[in-house]
């Protein structure tokens, strides 16, 4: 084989991906990556099932934290990954009698979303109705022993997001959403019959305020 054609083989190789990487840098530097602050209120809507006198006493709390998002380029695809304190305020009433019993509302929701923002080119692309799902993490703080063992939950409690909202100027975006608990959040418990379920579900509403790196 001449000696320009071995040149031209071992260049051609380290020029294809030369082209892959200055592409795949490209559409990272046209992407976003943005910080912000997310703030709001939930509204609790805990049910209990197979437990025949018992009841939930549900209540509107707070929650807040810091979130990243990742904006595609050029479309209305974006991921989000947040960091929220999760007040949670909800209490069981074991029966018709009986006073609520706290059994712990204090958490650490870590949900990752996918949205995607339909911008309005009448508004100059200022504004973008936005649909937002994905799954969700909570970690309870308050441990399993709450209240002197007599009720407690799992550690780790997954959950569905779903929600609508809008994108105003990629600074601000406002949310309302439904956390749907996927499990049994009761660990054990000497108030409930063994075969009780406790959904850990709720609503909330959120606004984002998002700041470019």
């Amino acid at each position: 084989m001449p000696q320009n054609e071995k040149i031209r083989m071992k260049i051609r190789p380290r020029l294809i991906l030369s082209l892959i990487l200055i592409s795949s840098l490209s559409f990272i530097a046209s992407a976003q990556l943005r910080y912000g602050f997310n703030l709001g209120g939930s509204l609790a809507t805990a049910s209990i099932s197979n437990a025949p006198d018992a009841s939930m006493v549900n209540r509107t709390a707070f929650r807040g934290g810091l979130t990243l998002e990742y904006q595609l380029p050029r479309c209305g695809a974006a991921f989000d990954l947040s960091i929220l304190y999760d007040r949670r305020n909800t209490r069981l009433r074991t029966a018709p009698e009986e006073a609520p019993l706290c059994f712990g509302r204090n958490f650490i929701d870590i949900p990752l979303h996918a949205k995607y923002k339909f911008w309005l080119p009448a508004t100059g692309n200022l504004f973008a109705p936005m649909l937002v799902t994905g799954p969700s993490l909570a970690i309870n703080l308050d441990g399993k022993h709450h209240n002197a063992g007599l009720i407690s939950q799992h550690r780790l409690q997954p959950s569905w997001d779903f929600g609508v909202g809008f994108d105003a100027a990629n600074i601000l975006q406002l949310t309302v959403g439904y956390r749907l608990a996927l499990t049994n959040s009761i660990h054990s418990s000497s108030l409930l019959p063994a075969d009780a379920s406790l959904r850990n579900s709720g609503a909330y509403i959120s606004a984002l305020i998002l700041f470019d790196f």
